[in-house]
């Protein structure tokens, strides 16, 4: 017998050959568990996402849609700003007055009005203070269902619905067959926004002062005060009538207090 060989057999422990086949075994068993989680879906790999950790982006994309949850009458209205700011005594920033009507009327991104009427009357406003006072003034030059067919059609969408409305729609009839005279406009147009009051403001009504300046048979200035009121009615703010056919009233400015705002503020 070759004493040599003897001698390297016996250098092998003998727990070598269960040792081996163990660690075989173990490699194997690694190997699966990788390769599994490597070809594992997503949603296999990282099920610690749930349905509560994606609630606060949910929640953040929708807050990031201004005037949300409101049933507006117009699709624009839900890009407007939901600044609830009183202009009571700050007037809302203005970029922008565009010609409509007999004068111009304060048009804005923020508070409307964004939808622009076939007349050429702008309506759909924001829900706010600022929103209820872009909307006073614009009616006060802009809303006169007698001059065509197109504006007779703002009668629903500008004036609050009631008696008042319906003897408007009538006498602006009867204005635009020729049987009533009606107003040419040439008082509106002369006429320059120099600031407004605010006598009250709920989200139901509204209640401004819009105070006009204007040439006089002098020669000089004077200043006229225009009551404008506002209600909010089938998503939108509409004009109020004063009474009977009257739009709205005016009077003589008395020297009341003003927050100055207009074309040339």
């Amino acid at each position: 017998m070759d004493t040599h060989d003897n001698d390297v057999t016996r250098t092998r422990p003998r727990w070598f050959g269960p040792a081996m086949i163990a660690l075989v075994l173990l490699l194997v068993a690694v190997a699966g568990w990788t390769i599994r989680n490597l070809t594992a879906p997503d949603e296999v790999r990282a099920p610690t996402t749930s349905a509560a950790s994606t609630a606060p982006s949910q929640e953040a994309a929708e807050a990031a849609i201004p005037q949300m949850g409101e049933d507006f009458a117009w699709d624009c209205q839900a890009r407007l700003s939901t600044d609830t700011s009183s202009v009571a005594d700050e007037a809302p920033e203005v970029l922008d007055w565009v010609a409509a009507g007999y004068n111009v009327v304060p048009s804005s991104p923020e508070f409307g009005g964004c939808e622009r009427r076939d007349s050429g009357l702008r309506v759909g406003f924001a829900h706010s203070e600022a929103g209820a006072l872009m909307a006073a003034a614009t009616y006060a030059m802009a809303l006169d269902p007698s001059v065509s067919e197109e504006a007779a059609k703002n009668v629903e969408v500008g004036i609050a619905e009631g008696p008042n409305r319906d003897r408007i729609e009538q006498k602006a009839q009867r204005i635009r067959d020729g049987v009533e005279e009606g107003d040419d406009g040439s008082a509106s147009a002369s006429t320059t926004l120099i600031g407004y009051s605010q006598d009250h403001y709920t989200d139901e009504a509204a209640s401004y002062q819009l105070i006009y300046s204007l040439p006089s048979a002098n020669g000089l200035t004077t200043k006229v005060a225009v009551q404008a009121d506002v209600v909010w009615e089938d998503g939108d703010w509409k004009l109020d009538p004063a009474s009977g056919t009257d739009l709205m009233t005016s009077d003589q400015y008395q020297g009341q207090p003003y927050v100055e705002w207009g074309p040339k503020s």
